[in-house]
């Protein structure tokens, strides 16, 4: 009877922790089945959207990394691509990789105009 008192006694000191646990379990749940469901062109899509979302502060951390250097254009594309890849390894498992790295260059250059937009501005 006294482990019942004390489980009682648990679950009441702690009623808010024990109900948010749950409530982050099951939205964690629901999350991972709504992305496991998509199929492997749905996950290309998100995982191209969040590319061009972070795409320039990728092509900033390479340009800072590789500030010294006045001909580093392609080790700052390794640096791109190959965090693009590590990131976000879908890509290379069901796409065509030239495709791939053409759609990488074509927003690292989108990007790369982006940035020498604000650095203009901020100069000015």
């Amino acid at each position: 009877m006294q482990g019942v008192q004390n489980f009682l006694f648990l679950i009441n000191d702690n009623w808010m922790n024990i109900v948010v646990t749950i409530g982050l379990i099951l939205t964690i749940y629901k999350k991972a089945t709504t992305y496991f469901s998509k199929s492997k062109e749905e996950k290309i899509a998100i995982a191209k959207a969040q590319i061009k979302e972070r795409m320039l502060k990728m092509i900033t951390d390479a340009e800072v990394d590789f500030h010294q250097w006045k001909q580093a254009g392609s080790i700052k594309r390794s640096q791109v691509i190959g965090e693009i890849f590590e990131n976000y390894p879908i890509l290379a498992k069901s796409m065509d990789q030239q495709e791939v790295i053409h759609w990488i260059d074509k927003e690292i250059n989108l990007s790369l105009e982006t940035l020498k937009k604000v650095v203009t501005e901020k100069r000015e």
